[in-house]
């Protein structure tokens, strides 16, 4: 699991971080973007590309947290007992 947790830790930042760079080259993050998308809408769909993939970013990043942080639990529950039992 810690495997696991740290690859989809690993491979989400990664997403984000590429989503981000691409999405501040199209300009995704400027105002003149979005109040020009409704005329130029065609033209501006093929820019959006990096907003799927800065989603799937985020759901890695937090799906891999998730993962180390049952880890972490289980580690220490293990290692020092379950505090009810």
């Amino acid at each position: 699991m810690l495997i696991w947790g740290l690859g989809l830790g690993l491979a989400g930042i990664l997403l984000l971080r590429i989503a981000l760079r691409q999405a501040r080259r199209v300009a995704l993050f400027s105002s003149a973007f979005w109040q020009t998308f409704p005329q130029f809408a065609r033209y501006r769909l093929k820019r959006l590309w990096p907003a799927p993939l800065g989603l799937a970013g985020a759901i890695l990043l937090i799906w891999g947290l998730v993962l180390l942080f049952q880890w972490l639990l289980g580690f220490y529950a293990a290692r020092l007992g379950h505090p009810i039992g």
